[in-house]
Order: C-alpha cells, then sequence, then structure tokens
C-alpha cells in the first residue's frame, strides 16, 4: 500500500541549483568544488541528453552519445560533493535573504539560487486558464494544497505512478477527486490502479480537458467527453505533469522576455539578487556548449554573491 502521509524535510544548503541538465550539472561542479554546500534539484523534466543521441559538436568529443556525456557530467558534479536531489519545485520565495524553494517533500533555504531548468512547459502546451489560476485554484501538488480543499470536489490531470500516488494523497485529505489521465491508454502501474479504484476514484478515460475558468480563483473546470462540453463545478485542479516552470519563476518576481524566457545580464543575473539563471531557460545559444558556459558563469557569479553577502 502506498503511505500517503508526506512529511516535509528541512533542508539548508548555501546554494540551490534547479535543473540536472548541462548547466545545472556544470553550476554544481563549479560551485561543489570551490567548497561551497551545493544542492541540484533534479525534476521530472529530464535533459534532452537523456534521450540518446550522437553528438559531434561538443568540445573534446570528435563523437558522444548524449546519455553517456550527461553521466560524465553527472558523476563529476558528484565528484566533487554536489547533492542532487530528486523533486519539482513547486514554489518560490527569490526576493527574500535567504531564500526559500519549496518541493512537495522539502522545504530548501539557501543563500543563492542558480535557474537551470531548460526550457520546461511551452505556453502552448498548457492549459487555457492553467497560468492565470497559478495559485489561485491551480496547484502542482497534492501534499502542499490538498488540505485547502478537504471535504470538497477536486480535478486530478495525470497518468504517471506519481500522479496516481498523489491522486491517492488527494483523498487521504478527504477530497473529492475526479480523475482524468488526459490519455487514452492509462500508464499508472496495476497496483496503484488497483488502490485509485477501491477508492471509489474511476479514470474518466474519454476525457479532455478544454479550459479553466473563474473570477479570481477557479470555480470550474470545462471538459469534452465524447465530443460533447461538460463543466465540472470545482474550486481547485491539480495537475499532475512536466511543470511550466517560468510561469512559477515570474510569479516569484524573476523578470521574463517577450518569449517567456528569463531575462538574464552577461555575468546570468537575473533581476532579483542573488538569482541567476543559465541554460535554455534563458534562451540563450540553445546549445550544449553554450548551457555548460552559462552554468560555469552563474555558479562564479552565485560563489561571489555568497562571499560578500554571507
Amino acid at each position: 500500500m502506498v503511505d500517503t502521509a508526506t512529511t516535509i524535510t528541512n533542508i539548508t544548503t548555501e546554494i540551490v541549483i534547479i535543473g540536472s541538465g548541462p548547466a545545472g550539472l556544470t553550476a554544481g561542479l563549479y560551485t561543489a568544488r570551490a567548497g561551497r554546500k551545493a544542492l541540484i534539484l533534479e525534476g521530472r523534466a529530464a535533459s534532452r541528453l537523456s534521450i540518446g543521441y550522437k553528438l559531434e559538436n561538443y568540445p573534446g568529443f570528435i563523437s558522444i552519445d548524449s546519455q553517456e556525456l550527461l553521466q560524465k557530467m553527472r558523476e563529476h558534479a558528484e565528484h566533487f560533493g554536489a547533492q542532487i536531489r530528486a523533486g519539482d519545485a513547486i514554489n518560490f520565495s527569490l526576493s527574500t535573504d535567504p531564500k526559500y524553494v519549496t518541493t512537495k517533500d522539502a522545504l530548501i533555504e539557501a543563500k543563492a539560487v542558480i535557474i537551470a531548468t531548460g526550457r520546461g512547459l511551452s505556453k502552448a502546451k498548457m492549459i487555457p486558464g492553467e497560468e492565470k489560476f497559478l495559485g489561485m485554484g491551480v496547484s502542482y501538488c497534492a501534499t502542499c494544497d490538498g488540505p485547502l480543499f478537504r471535504s470538497q470536489t477536486v480535478v486530478a490531470l495525470g497518468n504517471t505512478d506519481e500522479a496516481a500516488e498523489d491522486i491517492l494523497a488527494l483523498k487521504g485529505m478527504d477530497c473529492d477527486v475526479r480523475w482524468i489521465p488526459g490519455e487514452p491508454e492509462i500508464k499508472v502501474s496495476e497496483d496503484l490502479l488497483k488502490q485509485i479504484t477501491e477508492k471509489g476514484i474511476p479514470p474518466l478515460k474519454k476525457t479532455k480537458i478544454k479550459s479553466i475558468e473563474g473570477d479570481h480563483r477557479v470555480k470550474k473546470v470545462i471538459v469534452e467527453t465524447e465530443n460533447k462540453e461538460e463543466e465540472l463545478d470545482v474550486p481547485a485542479i491539480f495537475i499532475f505533469r512536466e511543470i511550466p516552470s517560468t510561469s512559477l519563476f515570474a510569479k516569484a518576481g524573476v523578470e521574463l522576455d517577450h518569449r517567456q524566457c528569463i531575462k538574464v545580464d552577461r555575468q546570468q543575473k537575473t533581476n532579483l539578487d542573488g538569482v541567476l539563471a543559465a541554460g535554455d531557460v534563458t534562451c540563450g545559444g540553445l546549445q550544449i556548449a553554450s548551457a555548460t558556459g552559462e552554468g560555469c558563469v552563474a555558479a562564479i557569479q552565485a560563489i561571489n554573491y555568497v562571499r560578500k553577502k554571507w
């Protein structure tokens, strides 16, 4: 059986790096090698290197498999003491000193933050209304926000084992859950699917979410079922899939440009002190070599910031 009770762990580090692709791992390598306590937060959104393809334009290697290069970077960062922890960043306090990054099971306190999440989910793939109602009925964390909706009907979108565990957690908080996998084929393991079904939460297989609507908060979710639209009057929707990171950063005060990329200067500094960004999330060179270069610069600036500020 799945334990739906989640304990929040308090973690203190000097520099937290959000993302474990080339930029994030390079930043972790440099900060850890400089003797700073570095934590790399590895989310569900995998680096494109993890797909596995032949690289012929990364300096030092005439040809190398992308997965092999990513593994070498990971081992290099860990060799010098960088810690890698699984978890999606779902909330931030970046204008404060120290700064805080929240996952569904940890509250991370850090002196500086390096954002290296990659491009993440594009706005084109978001549900209409998802960004508008973020934090006002749209949530990516069951354990964080589920208690706010006890004894109420909520929608849950997701089709993974992790989503299934969060759905069970919502049920354990006395939420009445309407589960929409979002795909025709159920990808949840048999054991978890059985547990969900026994809890009276059948998957709505032929249902597609069209939009999220409301005024100041979520009021309803519009769904399409076999070419017919239906309104679900709910105060919240929990979305368990890749997180649109730039929207979360913007909500925390990080400035974006017209492309929804994080704005940085030549030192990879954002508009917030002690918050830097590197790699594809800045829409710079969009190459592995440029991502590692930006990760290096961001790390050096973060180290300088911590040394001068603290």
